[in-house]
């Protein structure tokens, strides 16, 4: 489920001509790391105390297609 939703805001930022896409992610959440990484985001950064809780996040981005 959560691919299939992934894919289809990917693909709703394509159709709108976005070329590039960012997202933070709770660095302990390796599902969702996982998830990015197979829908082809890379690491792009960290963010220290991010969260309210003062946890990281990870930066991610992906180049989408023209």
């Amino acid at each position: 489920l959560g691919r299939r939703l992934l894919d289809a805001g990917l693909e709703h930022l394509e159709r709108q001509g976005t070329a590039l896409c960012f997202l933070e992610v709770r660095e302990d959440n390796a599902a969702a790391r996982a998830l990015y990484r197979a829908a082809g985001f890379v690491r792009a950064g960290r963010r220290p105390g991010y969260f309210r809780d003062g946890s990281p996040a990870l930066l991610y981005r992906a180049h989408l297609p023209p």
